[in-house]
């Protein structure tokens, strides 16, 4: 039976994030899906740039926020703090269920079964986020940015390709019936991506975060170049 490890999100010191809780057979499989990247499937139904722009896209936009963060009163940063804490808490559960698709695919022939519910679990996920988002852009009132439409168009789009009907169930079976370990790896990899993708905004977020607080702790103080990780 396997016991539990520590296994860091991203598995980078830059990120003081809660670690997470996985086995040791399950960091067996991501070295597993390590291996797989690059192994795409033609005509997926969920892609892999489905799973990671839409994340990254938002991670753009919210590193360009630390230019102005100094402007706003002490009852905006508040607001903002609550919003992204809020905010991380979603991504949280959905970096948690992409990595168990991930491993899943890889690892379960039976998950085939259970794709779909996994399916409808992320976009109900990505739907709250992507509200969470809209509240966030359009009360810093740069929900017209050209950036910010386009991330979240992405959301949108992955969205949709989650709640159309058994899409993630046809890449699995089509991956599994294939017989091949390499297209098997290869989509689970891409899972896998798209949860990294997330717990690089959550980092962001964190970041962000931190500079609030120390901004409210220091008015004059020049915390947006101290607090920020260099990606």
């Amino acid at each position: 039976m396997c016991g539990s490890a520590d296994l860091r999100a991203g598995g980078d010191d830059r990120a003081k994030m809660k670690r997470r809780r996985v086995t040791p057979c399950a960091v067996a499989l991501i070295a597993v899906l390590n291996s797989g990247h690059g192994l795409a499937q033609l005509d997926q139904a969920i892609t892999r740039k489905d799973l990671v722009e839409p994340w990254d896209q938002a991670r753009a936009v919210l590193l360009s926020l630390t230019h102005s963060l100094d402007s706003f009163d002490q009852t905006d940063k508040q607001q903002l703090d609550q919003a992204l804490g809020a905010l991380d808490a979603q991504l949280s559960e959905l970096q948690s269920q992409q990595e168990t698709v991930a491993i899943g695919i890889v690892s379960k022939p039976e998950f085939a079964y259970i794709a779909s519910a996994n399916s409808d679990q992320l976009s109900r996920q990505v739907t709250q986020i992507g509200m969470s988002f809209t509240a966030l852009f359009c009360g810093l009132k740069i929900c017209q940015r050209p950036d910010v439409v386009a991330a979240q168009e992405s959301v949108d789009a992955l969205r949709r390709s989650l709640s159309e009907k058994n899409g993630l169930e046809r890449d699995v079976l089509r991956a599994l019936g294939s017989g091949g370990r390499n297209e098997i790896q290869g989509l689970a990899a891409q899972w896998w991506d798209g949860a990294e993708s997330v717990g690089r905004l959550r980092e962001t977020v964190a970041a962000l975060r931190r500079a609030l607080a120390l901004s409210a702790r220091d008015e004059g103080a020049s915390w947006t170049l101290i607090s920020l990780p260099n990606f």
